[in-house]
């Protein structure tokens, strides 16, 4: 079994704007512009969508400089980060020019299951946006895998630690995956929820107050490699969502 834990993660771009004396605010269009960036490329890139569904669908509220370090020239930044109108997260950032002047920033404070739910709240307000007034996607917009998602789309059976199942569906956002187990003890266990796909593996994550379980499933060929954390409150102590499925012909 493996464990895996969720922790705060910093992100850090380096870009050009220019040369000044001192760096932008943090409220500054620049800042903010680059902020956006960073959080966009983990997202997968700001390909596919428009300027405007950027600054409409992934807002930063209430910037503020919590300190200044005139030695080296670096504000240091408070904000709330607003997904979809949907997902919100505290985040810190700095604005800072390295010893070229070059505009320099960092975001920090965004833990990676909250990377996911922004991500989530960020494409579905654009989809729903989008379908209410029946507008294409720019031809740009990249396709997800599409044949990886096509492969892993059905019905899986195997052994997990009892008799497993796993169903998933292609969503707008990601697949809705259902996983239930039971064993001849008596013990069974059932989760469902929206999953993200990066690679070859599928993540679902279920966030009840401040428990988080997070299921991966490793997609080889016919094979799905199930793993899990913190999530036994889904089934009972004899059994869980570790093992291998197979997937249904």
């Amino acid at each position: 079994m493996t464990n895996r834990i969720s922790v705060a993660i910093m992100l850090t771009t380096a870009l050009l704007a220019g040369c000044a004396k001192t760096p932008p605010q943090c409220s500054d269009e620049d800042t903010a512009s680059l902020v956006r960036k960073i959080i966009l490329d983990q997202f997968g890139g700001s390909e596919g969508f428009t300027e405007k569904e950027i600054l409409e669908n992934l807002k930063i509220e209430l910037p503020r400089a919590s300190s200044y370090d005139e030695k080296i020239k670096k504000y240091s930044c408070e904000a709330k980060l607003v997904a979809g109108d949907k997902y919100q997260v505290p985040i810190t950032y700095e604005s800072q020019l390295d010893d070229q002047n070059q505009h320099l920033v960092s975001v920090s404070g965004i833990a990676p299951v909250d990377q996911i739910y922004l991500k989530i709240a960020f494409t579905d307000a654009i989809e729903k946006s989008r379908s209410s007034q029946n507008v294409v996607a720019p031809q740009s917009a990249p396709v997800a895998n599409d044949s990886l998602s096509q492969k892993i789309a059905g019905a899986w059976q195997g052994t997990l630690e009892g008799d497993g199942g796993m169903e998933i569906n292609v969503a707008p956002t990601g697949f809705d995956v259902a996983v239930n187990v039971s064993d001849a003890s008596g013990c069974s266990g059932y989760i469902d929820g929206l999953g993200t796909l990066s690679g070859n593996t599928l993540t679902l994550i279920k966030k009840e107050e401040d428990q988080v379980c997070t299921i991966t499933a490793k997609f080889s060929g016919d094979t799905a490699e199930l793993n899990e954390d913190n999530c036994t409150a889904y089934h009972g102590a004899a059994c869980g969502f570790y093992g291998t499925l197979k997937k249904v012909k």
